[in-house]
């Protein structure tokens, strides 16, 4: 059965979490913006208290990592392609339609090549949706997960992430290994806006700062950009370049599979266990966390039905998934590894993916520990 489009796959999963330690264009100061001085704790109290807010916008992401840039796929091309749409995700430059009316309705729309992916939540409903398969799956979220959009779906899709759920990961991140500092204010999107500066104080991070910009108004964080240690640029970036603070027309939540799609129901994981989904073994197997912090290392159990080494189908695009992760991986005792600016990824020969804002080696030293 093929599965939906991934914005990130199983060997990305995690680090898009550990990456929600970084993300946008450096914003410029502009003298024309002097807004009322607030201290950091002040800035990340008004940004808490956006959780309710209503908005759209077009957010832009833009990845420098480290990686060569990979051809799009023009859409999902099935699970064997899923390598290439996780690489692609952290290439490069992606754009998105958001919608936002609360905690409980979002809505993500992504438009490249002809196709459309979208991931809708309205309630406790979760719909994705690829134009370029026809495939749509959908999720009722149980009462104990109906209070938030999970980052994952059972089957294995990531759902994208808005500026404001990333700068919740960095806060987070904040105490007590991070030194935390206000700057220049800046005008975003046609919005004043307050930043604050977070630097890590943990020496085995790659993480050198996070810039959290916030708007003044409505405290919803409009950009985050995070710079690795020793680099002056952005290596992953997100952010709105247009934002409006209306609600959003209720129709924008209520999705519809069109006629002839592909619908796949997917069961709602039980209460404290673990999606059955990349990520998850056999018995449904938590991730593994490692450490704390900015140096924090996550570790993936085998997909159920997954051979050692994370060895696929070969038939299709799944045949060239290990092509191409030998392009951009290098073989070590155990497996292989794949080493970012800002993130560094341990393939082991067992199937298990590891993760972490830290360099290879620190990686790998916490997944033989485990």
């Amino acid at each position: 059965m093929k599965k939906s489009a991934r914005w990130i796959t199983a060997a990305a999963v995690p680090a898009a979490v550990v990456a929600a330690a970084v993300v946008v264009p450096a914003v410029s100061a502009s003298a024309e913006v002097s807004l009322p001085d607030k201290t950091p704790q002040q800035v990340l109290e008004l940004m808490a208290g956006s959780s309710g807010a209503a908005f759209s916008g077009t957010v832009e992401q833009t990845s420098d990592l480290g990686l060569p840039e990979i051809p799009s796929s023009g859409g999902g091309s099935g699970s064997g392609d899923s390598v290439s749409d996780a690489l692609e995700l952290l290439t490069g430059s992606h754009t998105a339609r958001v919608f936002v009316d609360g905690p409980s309705k979002q809505r993500v729309q992504v438009v490249e090549d002809l196709a459309e992916r979208d991931v809708v939540r309205d309630g406790d409903s979760v719909w994705t949706w690829d134009s370029s398969t026809a495939e749509a799956t959908h999720l009722t979220l149980p009462e104990h997960e109906a209070r938030e959009l999970p980052s994952t779906l059972p089957d294995g899709t990531a759902v994208p992430q808005t500026p404001a759920e990333l700068a919740d990961a960095l806060v987070a991140a904040v105490e007590p290994t991070t030194t935390v500092t206000t700057t220049d204010d800046v005008s975003v999107a046609g919005r004043e806006a307050y930043q604050i500066v977070l630097t890590p104080d943990d020496p085995s991070t790659l993480v050198g700062s996070a810039t959290l910009t916030v708007d003044a108004e409505t405290g919803v964080p409009l950009k985050v950009v995070v710079t690795a240690k020793g680099q002056a640029d952005p290596a992953l970036s997100v952010g709105f370049t247009d934002v409006d603070f209306r609600t959003p027309a209720s129709d924008v939540f209520a999705f519809s599979a069109p006629a002839g799609a592909d619908v796949t129901e997917v069961a709602p994981p039980a209460e404290g266990g673990a999606h059955d989904g990349p990520g998850a073994g056999a018995e449904g197997e938590r991730p593994t966390v490692v450490g704390s912090g900015w140096s924090t290392v996550v570790g993936l159990a085998a997909p159920s039905g997954s051979a050692p080494g994370g060895d696929a189908s070969t038939s299709g695009d799944a045949a060239d998934a290990p092509a191409l992760l030998d392009q951009v991986t290098t073989a070590v005792d155990g497996g292989r590894v794949l080493q970012t600016a800002l993130v560094s990824v341990y393939l082991a020969d067992d199937g298990r993916v590891w993760v972490g804002a830290v360099d290879a080696d620190a990686v790998r030293a916490a997944a033989a520990g485990r």
